[in-house]
């Protein structure tokens, strides 16, 4: 195996280059919207899931949390939203600290959309009727403006035609984009995406792409845990690798994909980017801005 060592004199990457990316991401007026703060979670058979994890996402940034299976980034979302406990370190929503219960974890949680890798739909209920719930028992609003902001986010995942149908007369992406319209209904300042397509067939991985895509073109602040090399290059704003629990490093797309420091992420990126790829029919091209 490569020793992990800086990997800027192989690539002709500048060093310093990082740095500056590092410093204009952290001189930002603004204090992040989410900020994870030396996190650690063990669980009770002794399992490390996270082992000082710290990260942040900027208002309107897309973080990209990649790495092999077993790293912990399913975890780490669970702790933002709040879903499952932190043993040290913190976690600021809008400068509040995520607990898990009581009335203030509740109200952090309203702010926070998450989307899973199943899609947790109530089965006996339409689409419109799952998107409905959650504005109707949590945010208490009139059965009339509940109706017509279900319908409103079901149109803008492409679902409009699809109100009535129960979750099994529904593709998997259908159902996947249904749970984004649900998530998105609570009007969230932020998104967490846990592995969204990985449930999916190769044919509608696509439709739910697209959906994340437009919403990050619309400025939604999203932590997304993907193994879609090609939505994480071209979508991110920033790019964090995990591995065993612990940030290994992060960066730019462009500097985490073309010339990352360390051999285990070069051998991860050459592992994941050299499998099949799946044929996700409807994929946009993306048109990423060069860095």
């Amino acid at each position: 195996m490569t020793n992990d060592t800086d990997h800027g004199a192989e690539t002709g990457r500048d060093p310093n280059d990082d740095r500056r990316d590092d410093r204009r991401r952290h001189a930002n007026d603004e204090p992040p919207l989410i900020n994870i703060e030396n996190v650690f979670r063990r669980y009770p058979t002794g399992v490390e899931a996270l082992r000082g994890v710290s990260l942040f996402a900027h208002e309107g940034e897309v973080v990209c949390i990649i790495g092999p299976s077993g790293s912990g980034k399913s975890t780490l979302l669970r702790c933002v939203n709040g879903l499952e406990p932190i043993d040290r370190g913190r976690i600021l929503v809008g400068g509040r600290e995520v607990r898990v219960k009581g009335r203030e974890a509740r109200e952090i949680r309203r702010q926070i959309g998450m989307v899973f890798q199943s899609f947790e739909l109530f089965p006996h209920m339409t689409a419109l009727s799952n998107v409905s719930e959650g504005p109707r028992t949590v945010l208490r609003m009139p059965r009339d403006k509940v109706e017509a902001r279900a319908r409103e986010f079901l149109a803008k995942v492409g679902l409009a035609d699809k109100a009535d149908a129960l979750p099994a007369q529904l593709s998997g992406g259908q159902q996947q984009r249904v749970a984004i319209a649900r998530a998105l209904a609570m009007q969230p300042r932020a998104m967490l995406f846990d592995e969204a397509t990985s449930a999916l067939d190769p044919e509608t991985v696509g439709e739910v792409l697209n959906v994340m895509q437009q919403l990050a073109q619309e400025g939604m602040t999203m932590l997304v845990v993907t193994h879609e090399m090609a939505f994480a290059r071209s979508v991110a704003d920033w790019v964090v690798v995990m591995e065993n629990g612990q940030v290994l490093e992060e960066g730019t797309p462009k500097r985490i994909f073309e010339a990352p420091r360390l051999a285990r992420t070069r051998e991860f990126l050459q592992r994941v980017e050299h499998a099949p790829a799946p044929t996700a029919q409807g994929l946009q091209a993306y048109n990423r801005p060069p860095d």
